[in-house]
């Protein structure tokens, strides 16, 4: 599927958990007939970045956004995952990081890494950004609040 084709999907599905074209349109600064188009496949028009954050907003679920970013290499990972002590955070984030690091040594080891290997690492490193979200969540909770997460 082309990004072109997944932003239209994306669109749809945001226009659908908002409610409709109508609902859209209040929601974004573009007319219905503009949203409409940004969901037709036959359309060269493409939702513009600001009205895509508009519905992702409302849809309360980056749906588009989360295409845009697939499509440049990136996952979004929302601010606001788990709960946890500051202490406890930081040692998981540790924990990880050897974890993948110890990974992408042995991948590397040989200068080649095959397609098995690839996704190995993959998982290691998802499992690193978890580990670093919920340790933000953490430190931004105690800013936040001045007091203990």
């Amino acid at each position: 599927m082309t990004l072109i084709s997944r932003l239209k999907t994306a669109t749809q599905m945001a226009v659908k958990a908002i409610g409709g074209v109508d609902p859209a349109a209040e929601a974004s600064r573009v007319s219905r007939a503009r949203i409409s188009e940004y969901q037709k496949r036959h359309s060269a028009s493409v939702i513009p970045v600001d009205v895509a954050v508009a519905l992702d907003e409302y849809a309360q679920e980056p749906l588009i956004l989360t295409v845009m970013a697939q499509h440049l290499g990136y996952v979004l990972v929302p601010i606001h995952v788990g709960e946890g002590h500051i202490p406890e955070s930081m040692e998981a984030v540790a924990r990880r990081s050897g974890d993948t690091m110890a990974t992408t040594m042995r991948i590397m080891a040989d200068g080649i890494i095959d397609d098995g290997e690839v996704i190995e690492l993959e998982a290691d490193l998802c499992k690193l950004q978890t580990a670093v979200s919920h340790g933000l969540r953490a430190v931004r909770a105690r800013i936040k609040t001045g007091g203990t997460p």
